[in-house]
């Protein structure tokens, strides 16, 4: 019988090597706008080439829910020009694990994660195709076409990503941060910090091809912020396994100089205007 309080056998397996394991989709890669995105790297992080990169994929046997679509856009930085990782601005989650998803990432590992209004991805043999749809928007259309890919150069990059049948280890960089009430009402970002977060991953099938790539945005998804200046590649890919096994505390930052990077991520103007509503019926 279910209870509002637990086992202790239950508290010690939770969120226990969070996994997201028969992991299947496309993966992608455009150059940008170098200053715009320079602009949207907080410090002490630093850019390491003008390139976005992203995925929509099906996250088929998740260990701390039910199956979901997830997609997201990130920067590849560095961390004191020694540890080089992804820097996610945008995940969006859909369908029946996605609030699972969504709490596990962001409660359990200050992901920026958010759920969309609809995530679709479709394969027809040598083809396939994603939308992410958001607020009565369609953010980002992506198509891939299996055979060369439109820049062999960012093949360099995919490749310790998805080396085939070889386990490979990815940082990815979030912050860490407390909300804080203070006496008149207000919340304040507090004790933020910069955290590096690194995954064990196994590719199992890896099929590089062509990238056809739309980008939109509303007034909470500002995706069209960093323009397609040239689509360099996309791959269709399954991870076999791929689980989050090691959080490392960098260090604590300016907590009033890195708020801004922290909102959009996670949270819709609403929480600052509440006048910013959406009406459904």
């Amino acid at each position: 019988m279910s209870s509002y309080v637990v086992a202790q056998k239950d508290v010690e397996k939770f969120l226990n090597l969070p996994s997201m394991n028969d992991q299947e989709g496309i993966s992608f890669a455009y150059a940008t706008d170098p200053d715009a995105l320079a602009k949207l790297i907080p410090a002490p992080l630093k850019l390491v080439a003008p390139i976005i990169c992203g995925y929509v994929v099906h996250m088929g046997r998740p260990s701390f829910g039910a199956p979901y679509l997830e997609q997201t856009l990130f920067a590849l930085v560095s961390y004191k020009d020694k540890l080089v990782g992804s820097y996610p601005l945008t995940l969006l989650l859909h369908g029946p694990g996605a609030e699972a998803g969504l709490v596990a990432g962001r409660e359990g590992a200050s992901i920026p994660k958010k759920l969309a209004d609809r995530i679709t991805l479709r394969r027809n043999d040598q083809t396939a195709t994603a939308t992410v749809a958001r607020h009565g928007k369609t953010l980002l259309t992506v198509a891939w076409e299996a055979g060369d890919v439109n820049d062999p150069e960012i093949l360099k990059t995919f490749g310790s990503q998805f080396a085939l049948n070889q386990e490979s280890i990815m940082n990815s960089f979030f912050f860490d941060y407390q909300l804080v009430q203070d006496e008149q009402g207000a919340n304040h970002f507090s004790n933020v910090a910069l955290l590096a977060t690194q995954m064990k991953s196994l590719a199992d099938r890896v099929e590089p091809g062509k990238l056809t790539i739309k980008l939109d945005s509303t007034e909470d998804d500002p995706f069209g912020e960093l323009p397609v200046l040239k689509p360099l590649g996309a791959m269709w890919y399954h991870f076999a396994t791929s689980t989050m096994f090691k959080t490392l505390r960098l260090e604590e930052v300016n907590a009033n100089k890195t708020a801004p990077y922290l909102i959009t991520g996670r949270y819709d103007r609403s929480m600052m205007n509440p006048f910013a509503t959406t009406y459904t019926i």
